[in-house]
């Protein structure tokens, strides 16, 4: 009687089990398996820049998510070697910009990432220098609705010494035609 009791409780522990590994593998079919997935985006942050991203994002032929960007950045403290004395430089340099934007598709995430360099800046604190990104879909299309959007700059002096950066943090936008 005893051992019939041991048999029971055994052949409950394992179909359990299978009860369990059953409800278990369709989950984790559904889940999200995108390779790589979507970046980490910045908190919102600032040394020396701010930046802003409009709320509202083009979508071209569903490929290209276009969104537009602006930030203000401080002027920076050079050594000038001739006088040796340290001036305000307002003269910027974009060492990198990025822009990401994640979107729900169904029950996955579709998103995308563009990272540029390069380009003028003009760092007197309150210049407003605006730049286009152009991001591209790594899941699927592109569609008109709801989405978040994270952008962050590093704009460094002309002579590398100092540098300014800003995030704007993940930010709800909407996407459309």
């Amino acid at each position: 009687m005893v051992g019939n009791i041991g048999f029971r409780r055994r052949a409950g522990l394992v179909a359990v089990g299978a009860l369990v590994a059953a409800m278990a593998i369709p989950a984790a079919a559904s889940a999200d398996t995108t390779p790589g997935g979507p970046p980490a985006m910045q908190p919102a942050s600032s040394r020396g820049a701010t930046v802003t991203v409009e709320t509202s994002v083009s979508i071209t032929a569903k490929a290209i998510a276009m969104a537009h960007i602006s930030f203000v950045c401080d002027p920076f403290e050079v050594f000038d070697w001739q006088t040796g004395q340290t001036v305000q430089s307002t003269d910027g340099s974009i060492e990198d910009f990025q822009v990401e934007i994640i979107q729900a598709s169904g029950r996955q995430l579709n998103w995308g990432f563009t990272d540029n360099f390069g380009g003028r800046a003009v760092c007197d604190g309150s210049t407003r220098n605006v730049a286009e990104a152009t991001i591209v879909p790594s899941v699927a299309p592109w569609k008109s609705g709801a989405a978040v959007i994270g952008s962050s700059v590093m704009i460094a002096a002309p002579d590398f010494q100092s540098g300014d950066f800003g995030s704007s943090g993940p930010m709800p936008v909407k996407l459309s035609k």
